[in-house]
């Protein structure tokens, strides 16, 4: 199918272009040229005029000039007017005088005044004075130079019948100083029609080659630049319109210049551009799932970390907040605290060198390794001596973590804390701020077998610390100002009377206002301890009334945990939480689906029995009813369910169950000895 060529707005721009300069160029060549002719007629017309002048000069005599002037004409100066006026009419000039200029230049003296019959003008008599004050200060300069340093003058006066030129020269006396001055005016009238001659020939020749010009040029513009151009921008309305494919109409420019060069690039811009759709396609697809798994990472990450404040309601003497701010979608920070007993608080704060995916994994196993080595060794020191060499095993990737761990006896104020390689802590204690210096050891995962020191201190109801990471201390501002830890230790020392909340969110706003629109390049992690008081051990029965939702199950297990005598083994342990889990599972699933209400949990550990205590306002239910499962079938044969109940059963000594104004009740009971 052939192509129609359509006009263009910017072919009617280069056409009008061409026709704009070419009568430009027009008219500049034919002032220029103009200027030329007029210039050689002046020339020719000076040389001529000068000519006649010194002619003139060679009739008189300039050493009777004076004479004249004071005796009045006499036979020679008749007889020299008379060849003047002879030459006057023969040459066919207006005028032709002689006159001599005063030395103030305001006046002249004519001493010969000759004039053509066809003038008609009276010549002036000998001797006659005319005033030079009216002439223009160019005319009088021309004048002194002429009579000063003897330079002649031609002056061209045009009027619509051609107009006249007017040469004059000096009159030199024998001693060849200039005395006077010959003039000679001779008329132009066939200068009018040498120039419309001139100008109507060249006008017609130049728009003649003017239009030959524009029509060879429009010619070249439509077959050479207009029509592979708007083959060009059909076709880029069609690769628009077609997702990137091209009709193939390109092939048809055959021009080897720019134009040829860019339909070669329209059509290796469809091939990259088709080839980039679909990498781009398969990339966001692939950016998509990454996001979509980053966002679930965010979000396991996030509920990792202890989120319930305060973290336990059987323990008022503990006051806590903390907070992490990753940089990137995951983080390398974290935190976390747990009971290790009724009268053991542990809390860690830790960092992990790097950013993203790889610290977040290696911060999980730093944690969960932390967490279940805290409830077997007696001091955060054993803790960290036993989790580095088990980090160090495999870490071909070279990963650490800078950690601080302290462990809280609650009934004495009495603290533990190991420091590996991480920013010391700020202590609030007895009303002054200040950092808790150690000595760090080597970071965890940084080389095996080392020993890591256990310090101590005491503190009393009141006293807080401060636990962060150096995403705080190192945040810089725009002009690469360090937050540092001066402005930390000052803002901290305001915080008199504050809650553990308060503090954190004061520490955000600061922080905020200093690093201000900069990025944050490290993750941010805080954590706010209050001591409100020491509380003696007690054995008695305790209770936890908390929302029946999986996410507490934590604290669920540090509940119970507090209430273990310190000689249960870590065995024994694993075994009471998996009992305990099952039971809370099975009440935050099925007692109030699809709502969430509320499970009573009590626990008490006397005589060396411990004893738990469930209870809800849920729908009947009585898990121990359901006959055991057959554990000799494969797990294809058995039936689905009642295997966690089983193994909650064979790992208590009793489980009973009943169901009394309205609440279901289920107690477990566990000799330990």
């Amino acid at each position: 199918m052939k192509r129609r060529i359509h006009i263009s707005v910017l072919s009617i721009k280069l056409l009008v272009g061409a026709l704009f300069f070419g009568i430009v160029m027009c008219v500049i060549n034919s002032f220029v040229s103009y200027k030329e002719f007029k210039k050689q007629v002046e020339g020719l017309y000076e040389t001529v005029t000068r000519q006649f002048a010194e002619t003139a000069i060679s009739y008189i005599d300039p050493d009777r000039i004076f004479k004249w002037l004071t005796d009045g004409q006499d036979g020679t100066w008749d007889s020299m007017n008379a060849r003047l006026n002879e030459l006057t009419e023969t040459a066919q000039l207006a005028y032709v005088y002689l006159t001599v200029v005063s030395p103030d230049y305001k006046s002249r003296i004519y001493v010969f005044d000759t004039v053509n019959s066809q003038v008609f003008n009276e010549p002036f008599p000998l001797g006659h004075v005319e005033s030079l004050e009216k002439k223009t200060p160019d005319y009088i300069e021309n004048l002194r130079l002429l009579i000063e340093k003897g330079v002649s003058h031609s002056y061209f006066s045009y009027k619509k019948d051609g107009g006249h030129v007017t040469t004059s020269i000096p009159v030199h006396d024998f001693m060849g100083k200039t005395i006077a001055i010959m003039s000679v005016v001779k008329p132009m009238h066939e200068i009018a029609e040498y120039k419309t001659n001139y100008l109507r020939s060249l006008i017609i020749a130049a728009l003649t080659f003017t239009l030959l010009f524009i029509g060879l040029y429009a010619l070249s513009l439509v077959f050479g630049v207009v029509r592979p151009l708007m083959f060009i921008i059909d076709e880029t309305s069609h690769f628009a319109e077609h997702h990137g494919e091209l009709s193939g109409v390109l092939k048809r420019i055959k021009n080897r210049d720019e134009l040829g060069v860019l339909a070669k690039a329209v059509e290796k811009m469809s091939a990259d551009m088709n080839r980039y759709i679909s990498d781009l396609t398969t990339a966001t697809a692939e950016k998509e799932r990454l996001g979509a798994e980053l966002n679930v990472a965010t979000k396991i990450q996030a509920e990792m970390l202890p989120r319930v404040f305060p973290p336990y309601e059987n323990h008022p003497e503990i006051e806590l907040f903390a907070s992490m701010t990753p940089a990137k979608e995951v983080g390398g920070d974290f935190y976390d605290f747990y009971m290790t007993d009724d009268d053991h608080f542990a809390v860690v704060v830790g960092d992990v060198s790097g950013k993203g995916v790889p610290a977040a994994l290696f911060m999980v196993i730093a944690k969960t390794l932390l967490k279940d080595a805290a409830y077997q060794f007696a001091t955060p020191a054993e803790v960290f001596t036993h989790v580095n060499n088990i980090l160090c095993e495999g870490n071909d990737s070279g990963l650490f973590v800078t950690c601080w761990m302290a462990f809280l006896e609650i009934s004495t104020g009495k603290i533990h804390f190991a420091n590996a390689g991480h920013t010391s802590p700020v202590l609030y204690k007895g009303g002054k701020v200040s950092y808790l210096k150690s000595k760090p050891n080597l970071m965890l995962a940084a080389m095996p077998g080392v020993t890591y020191a256990d310090h101590e201190i005491q503190i009393s109801s009141g006293d807080r610390f401060f636990l962060y990471t150096d995403g705080i201390t190192e945040a810089t501002n725009a002009k690469n100002e360090l937050y540092g830890e001066e402005r930390l230790l000052s803002l901290l020392q305001n915080t008199k009377g504050l809650s553990s909340k308060e503090v954190l969110s004061m520490v955000h706003d600061d922080l905020d206002d200093f690093v201000r629109e900069a990025p944050q390049f490290d993750d941010i992690t805080m954590l706010e301890m209050i001591l409100k008081e020491t509380k003696p051990k007690d054995s008695a029965e305790k209770e936890l009334r908390i929302s029946a939702d999986d996410k507490n199950m934590d604290a669920v297990n540090d509940f119970i945990h507090a209430c273990l005598p310190d000689s249960c083994s870590p065995a024994l342990i694993n075994k009471i939480d998996l009992a305990v889990e099952e039971i809370f599972v099975n009440i935050a699933h099925y007692a109030y689906n699809p709502e969430v209400g509320e499970a009573w949990i009590s626990a008490s550990f006397v005589d060396n029995v411990l004893t738990i205590v469930f209870k809800d306002n849920g729908k009947e239910f009585n898990p121990i009813a359901k006959d055991d499962p057959d554990i000799t079938l494969s797990a294809e044969e058995r039936d689905i369910g009642g295997l966690g109940i089983f193994l909650t059963k064979k790992f208590m000594d009793s489980v009973d169950y009943k169901y009394k104004d309205g609440q279901n009740i289920l107690t477990l009971r566990k000799r330990i000895e």
